[in-house]
């Protein structure tokens, strides 16, 4: 396939996915014809697509009746390139080409490109990174995985520009029929890597076979590298010297974070960049794994020719991605908060996070595992994370429509055992979305933080807890109440 500005229209399925999304709006902006197909499930990302005027069908006829497009991208949504949508193209002689082949593409238009990978940590990253190319007036194209940050749309495209910034997921291109990972289709300038981790069994066999997708990623790149993180750091031998800079908590960081301190409204931290200290800076970012995030924000920028004082005026402003850490209600002296972990390492940093933003306030989480493949390989390391809030409700498992619930033995009775076995009062596995709400019915009481959490959909309980609190009778009495 050539650049995507030589093709006149565009097919989308799994449309509402939100890389999709996104990629539907830098078509939208190039003046493409875009059309598209999904569910008619609510998604999160049907605001953008509604105000943005992309319109999509639900029913296979529609798109049979319709004149063909001349590229249809998919992923693993609706079975992918298995698809009859995907086959009746092709064998008219139509392009169809998978969603990270496809963001390559647009990739190759820029001359600064820049990927940001790692395990956990990409959106918050490339959120920050986009936001502070915006602030800094150089009007960057960017493709992320949100539907909004600091309500500025995930996805943009300027014809002019210089900058790409994107998340280079290391996720598979269709599993179960292609596991080869998204990250080895991706050949930017600059990479900014958080972290490497084994997040996904259904894809990599073990944590070696991610870390050598990884290194291969890396090869002959510009790279940004945490020096926190161990997996990273047995990498860097295998390295050339000049290719890489660090950045990190460690002392032997090239830009040097110290601990951030926190109040409910900002985080303050220092940092230092070979040898020279930099000062103070601040962010409504909270947590020192986001503070992490933003020192590779801010280790690239640096690199890039950026001032220290325009990097620190950039920064300042950013705190609201959607979906990661997002501030969704306040009544009653009750909070909500909506978050994506779904990896026992980001259930533990979103956790650490809250408690340096509000220290005395107890912490109630509704976690929705994600996937029967995650859930089996990590159910203890989950329940774990998970027991470090006051009181964690945990829904049935969302699956995924690209595994077979029969090849798994993994269930809500598997996970009130190894509770058990744990020896755990206060994580209570849960029957249903309703078990979770009448629960929480009679623990919730003023100063708490409820925070729903997962990659699935369990933020639509959103308007049942707001309700709840609305209607709570704040009795001081309920934090007695029985788990």
């Amino acid at each position: 396939m050539k650049h995507p500005s030589l093709y006149n229209s565009f097919f989308i399925l799994g449309i509402k996915g939100v890389a999709m999304t996104n990629i539907a709006v830098i078509l939208k902006k190039m003046g493409k014809k875009i059309t598209g197909f999904d569910s008619e499930e609510k998604f999160i990302t049907d605001p953008v697509l509604k105000e943005n005027n992309i319109t999509f069908s639900i029913s296979y006829s529609n798109v049979f009746n319709h004149q063909l497009s001349d590229v249809y991208i998919y992923s693993a949504a609706h079975n992918g390139s298995d698809n009859p949508i995907i086959k009746q193209a092709l064998q008219a002689g139509k392009i169809a080409i998978s969603q990270a082949e496809f963001i390559e593409k647009i990739r190759e238009a820029f001359p600064i490109s820049i990927a940001v990978s790692g395990c956990h940590g990409k959106t918050t990253t490339s959120s920050l990174l986009a936001y502070s190319l915006i602030k800094l007036k150089v009007n960057p194209s960017y493709i992320i995985g949100t539907t909004s940050f600091q309500r500025i749309c995930g996805g943009d495209y300027q014809k002019e520009s210089d900058y790409f910034v994107f998340e280079a997921d290391e996720y598979g291109i269709q599993p179960p029929k292609d596991i080869r990972s998204k990250l080895l289709m991706y050949n930017p300038k600059y990479i900014i890597c958080t972290n490497i981790d084994f997040d996904h069994p259904d894809v990599y066999k073990d944590i070696e076979e991610v870390k050598k997708t990884f290194l291969t990623f890396f090869s002959d790149k510009k790279l940004f590298l945490c020096a926190d993180d161990l997996h990273i750091q047995s990498l860097l031998p295998k390295l050339k010297k000049n290719q890489y800079k660090t950045f990190g908590f460690s002392e032997n960081s090239d830009l040097i974070l110290t601990p951030a301190t926190s109040n409910e409204s900002i985080t303050t931290f220092y940092a230092s960049y070979l040898g020279k200290s930099l000062g103070v800076f601040s962010t409504s970012l909270f947590g020192n794994k986001n503070i992490s995030n933003a020192g590779g924000v801010i280790l690239t920028l640096l690199e890039l020719g950026f001032s220290e004082e325009q990097v620190k005026k950039a920064i300042k402003t950013f705190g609201s991605v959607k979906r990661r850490f997002e501030f969704i209600y306040k009544n009653n002296d009750i909070y909500i908060f909506d978050d994506y972990a779904h990896h026992p390492a980001e259930i533990d940093a979103t956790i650490q996070a809250i408690r340096n933003r509000f220290k005395l306030k107890r912490i109630i989480i509704l976690f929705q595992p994600h996937t029967f493949s995650r859930t089996e390989s990590f159910k203890k390391s989950l329940i774990l994370s998970l027991s470090k809030a006051n009181i964690t409700y945990v829904a049935p498992i969302f699956p995924s429509a690209r595994e077979n619930i029969n090849n798994f033995t993994i269930n809500s009775d598997i996970l009130k055992k190894e509770v058990e076995l744990l020896g755990l009062s206060n994580v209570v596995i849960c029957d249903s979305n309703e078990e979770i709400i009448n629960k929480l019915t009679l623990q919730l009481c003023p100063k708490d933080i409820v925070v729903t959490m997962g990659a699935g959909d369990i933020y639509k309980l959103k308007d049942d807890i707001i309700e709840l609190i609305n209607s709570n009778e704040n009795r001081a009495d309920k934090n007695t109440k029985k788990y």
